[in-house]
């Protein structure tokens, strides 16, 4: 049962790291917006929250949410240089993975 249980959970990370990391890749695709301190928060905060919920599964969440960013802008302008997100986007998923991973040290 609790492997049942891990594998739910794994698959509704998932779930929420492409959703998130697409929504935020398409607000930063947008020709309007040019604010890329406000892309990188996000990236961190909602790859942090992510990989709270999942600590053990904090690299390939980060990827996730980092990488429609980058093929949002290479798709749309042919530009690499917005590869520095998925950095941004693993820092989040790490920070998140150790408190989530403390937390459940403390509890336990």
């Amino acid at each position: 049962m609790s492997e049942r249980r891990g594998i739910v959970a794994d698959i509704g990370a998932a779930i929420a790291a492409v959703v998130l990391g697409t929504c935020i890749a398409y607000v930063d695709s947008r020709a309007t917006w040019d604010d890329a301190g406000i892309t990188a928060f996000a990236l961190a905060i909602a790859a942090g929250l992510v990989t709270f919920a999942r600590p053990s599964r904090w690299l390939p969440i980060g990827f996730v949410i980092g990488v429609p960013v980058v093929a949002f802008n290479v798709m749309r302008f042919g530009r690499w240089d917005s590869v520095i997100a998925v950095a941004f986007a693993l820092i989040g998923a790490a920070i998140g993975g150790a408190v989530g991973r403390g937390m459940r040290r403390a509890i336990a």
